[in-house]
């Protein structure tokens, strides 16, 4: 798949911009502060309309406007093009695919995929479980609508549940019908979880030997705090916890409580791995990403680089170009210019102020 054009109205600090995005290669260059990662950001919505940055949508608006317009031009590689309108305001999102409305996201997710690498990837290794959660759930639900939906109702059950708890009075006599609300999408996510990381493991441990030159060996490891087998032995230990959750008020097990562990020749790379060492590792992750992307959609996702290419040494560097490959289309970013890479010829946007000015123009 291939962006060929992005419009931009009011979204971020661009007034209005259109770009041409024909070719494979494309560098936004300048300052921090200018506009290159809202320009990457805006590209990346694209996929599933959710920002790699923030969850405020009002947040994307430029101040003192009522909406930000977006606009894509897609290149399939079945040879069809598709045209995407987005629409942002406080109130919402309005979604147009080709000039017709999409009212669930359900249906929309996967058509259009995108992997973002950014530095702030590194906090996968580093930070806290939510972060590794937050991907994972991004991950699948970018690509998988049977995952978003089990996702979506996981939330919505799990978030009634624990208002109930915060209520003891009416707790006891209603908890076991919301642990059943619970407990169907709970093992579904559980399920895909567990499938979706030793796929992704799989494909972590070539891209990490193929960036580091076989010189350690990496693994990525699903850590649920429970193994349930089915959508019943679930329920069963919700009903364990009764007494527990009433105390907390809060639901003290489930796939909201899972994590992720990053290995390195069995060791964890949180504790034992050098800042390049895990820097390798989320890139490995991400290049693990693109190939299941490819897996599951038939289509090869654009890939955003928000500042990275820079934070490679030299060998991780030429394993991760040699990895990506030269028929994936590369949005990138960043304030001194491109790395050479046998293949690639970048097209280079310098950004000011929330314009962009490209190279031959």
């Amino acid at each position: 798949m291939r962006l060929t054009r992005l419009n931009l109205e009011h979204f971020r600090n661009v007034t209005s911009a259109s770009l041409d995005l024909e070719g494979m290669s494309h560098f936004f260059l300048g300052l921090n502060g200018q506009g290159k990662t809202n320009l990457l950001e805006a590209a990346g919505l694209i996929s599933a309309l959710r920002s790699f940055r923030i969850r405020e949508t009002s947040a994307l608006i430029q101040h003192d406007c009522e909406r930000a317009g977006l606009f894509y031009q897609v290149e399939h590689e079945r040879g069809n093009e598709s045209e995407v309108t987005l629409y942002l305001s406080p109130k919402g999102k309005r979604l147009q695919v080709d000039g017709e409305s999409v009212s669930r996201l359900g249906d929309y997710v996967g058509r259009f995929p995108t992997v973002t690498l950014c530095v702030d990837d590194i906090q996968m290794v580093r930070g806290g479980p939510a972060l590794r959660r937050q991907f994972l759930d991004g991950a699948i639900a970018s690509v998988d609508p049977d995952y978003y939906r089990a996702l979506m109702r996981y939330q919505q059950a799990l978030q009634q549940r624990n208002r109930l708890l915060k209520d003891p009075s009416r707790a006891r006599a209603q908890l076991d019908s919301f642990d059943k609300t619970l407990a169907a999408p709970a093992w579904e996510l559980h399920r895909s979880r567990a499938e979706q990381v030793r796929l992704l493991n799989a494909h972590l441990q070539t891209a990490y030997a193929t960036i580091s030159e076989g010189k350690e060996q990496a693994a990525l490891v699903y850590q649920p705090r429970h193994e349930p087998d089915s959508a019943e032995a679930f329920l069963a230990i919700l009903r364990e916890r009764h007494d527990r959750d009433l105390r907390q008020g809060a639901t003290s097990v489930g796939p909201h409580r899972d994590d992720l562990g990053f290995l390195l020749d069995g060791r964890p790379a949180q504790s034992y791995g050098s800042e390049g060492q895990q820097r390798g590792l989320v890139t490995a992750l991400r290049l693990a990403q693109i190939t299941r992307v490819r897996e599951i959609t038939g289509c090869a996702p654009i890939i955003l680089a928000d500042d990275v290419l820079g934070e490679l040494d030299a060998a991780r560097e030429r394993g991760f170009w040699q990895a990506i490959g030269p028929d994936l289309q590369v949005l990138a970013s960043g304030t001194a210019p491109p790395p050479e890479v046998p293949g690639r010829s970048w097209r280079i946007w310098q950004v000011e102020s929330g314009a962009f000015t490209g190279s031959g123009e």
